[in-house]
């Protein structure tokens, strides 16, 4: 490797690989000519590039959403021009609201839950779950030596 000169620092592309061929002008070997937006790429670095994907990716998803919309009406259409329902023609693949799936959630973004039922109860009417923090009762209770057993709703 030659020697850079004393006044000069060395630069980073004296230490790249020699560059490669450019790929040929050529779409999948077929003799077509790559289209412009394609060309373009060749100038991108990695970060770039996965926008540009990310972004693609994106935007087939709204498009295919789209354009299966707008196929499901113009069936719907045509079978109601002809006299037919979409169950006629598709038995039970016939288009239909999607089912809800998850929890329902409040205002706040919290999911909605059923109160749960109380296991043990206390001396004096106080209920708790078994779950989360030990009530004071209770741990007073344990803490005369009481079995915290004895205060179950349910002994099963």
């Amino acid at each position: 490797m030659a020697k850079a000169s004393p006044g000069r620092p060395r630069t980073q592309r004296a230490l790249r690989p020699p560059a490669q061929e450019a790929p040929s002008e050529t779409h999948g070997g077929e003799g077509l000519e790559q289209p412009a937006f394609i060309k373009a790429l060749e100038n991108l670095n990695i970060g770039e590039l996965r926008r540009v994907i990310t972004f693609a990716e994106a935007r087939i998803r709204e498009r295919e959403a789209s354009e299966k919309a707008a196929t499901r009406e113009e069936l719907q259409r045509l079978a109601q021009e002809r006299g037919f329902s979409m169950a006629d023609l598709f038995g039970g693949l016939a288009p239909h609201a999607p089912a809800k799936r998850g929890k329902k959630t409040t205002e706040k973004g919290k999911a909605e839950r059923a109160p749960v039922e109380a296991k043990y109860q206390g001396p004096n009417g106080e209920t708790w779950s078994g779950r989360g923090r030990l009530p004071k009762w209770l741990h007073a209770a344990e803490a005369e030596g009481k079995s915290r057993d004895s205060f179950l709703i349910n002994p099963e």
